[in-house]
């Protein structure tokens, strides 16, 4: 900061600070990183400023560390016919308020340091948690924030189909291999195959060189 200063173009220069994850720092008795999927080790901080962004702005948008890359792009105003699953958070920092932007976000992991296939999807009122390695997860986020309460064997059957939907809607437009003959599939409380109840799926819609 100090240099861009002495060189006289800090007020044009863009700055990103973050880290690629939390700590659960002895939340729910954890540490470090890891396998379980509590809010904790997928929080992060992050800071970004630009000449033309608006100062201290909160937004309460769910937003996600592959929104970045786009965001990058835009800012360098470079094109790229790369799929991403981010989006450019530009007009977030100019203070707009996109009517279209996403009402959930995902999470995905194999394993670290130990294998366990393990998906999830939250929006700001649920948050869903496929562990094929154990029980499933589901939390009441307007109501138990911190996730301290496992509801996975309460009556909601209604919420965990319609976030299995979700999940495997994600899977199947990103690419995940989890929409393939695999064995997650099998152990899911509803499979892909929930996606052909609604009217507006097209099964068609894949990746190229997907082969499933």
């Amino acid at each position: 900061m100090d240099a861009l200063e002495e060189k006289g173009i800090l007020d044009d220069t863009y700055i990103m600070y973050l880290t690629d994850h939390g700590d659960y720092v002895a939340s729910h008795g954890l540490w470090a990183k890891g396998l379980p999927c509590f809010k904790e080790a997928y929080k992060i901080c992050a800071f970004v400023s630009g000449p033309k962004f608006e100062k201290d702005i909160r937004c309460d948008k769910l937003t996600s560390i592959t929104d970045f890359a786009p965001t990058i792009l835009d800012i360098a105003q470079i094109d790229t016919d790369v799929k991403m699953q981010g989006e450019s958070l530009v007009p977030l920092l100019e203070g707009k308020n996109p009517d279209s932007w996403r009402e959930e976000l995902f999470t995905q992991t194999n394993g670290n340091e130990l294998y366990g296939i393990q998906r999830s999807v939250f929006n700001k009122k649920w948050k869903y948690v496929l562990n094929t390695f154990d029980y499933d997860e589901l939390y009441d986020l307007k109501n138990d924030s911190e996730e301290m309460h496992n509801i996975i064997n309460d009556d909601h059957d209604d919420v965990i189909k319609m976030m299995c939907k979700k999940m495997w809607r994600f899977a199947r437009e990103s690419g995940d291999s989890c929409t393939c003959p695999y064995i997650m599939v099998a152990v899911a409380p509803y499979g892909p195959g929930i996606l052909w109840d609604d009217d507006d799926w097209n099964p068609n819609i894949r990746r190229p060189g997907e082969k499933c």
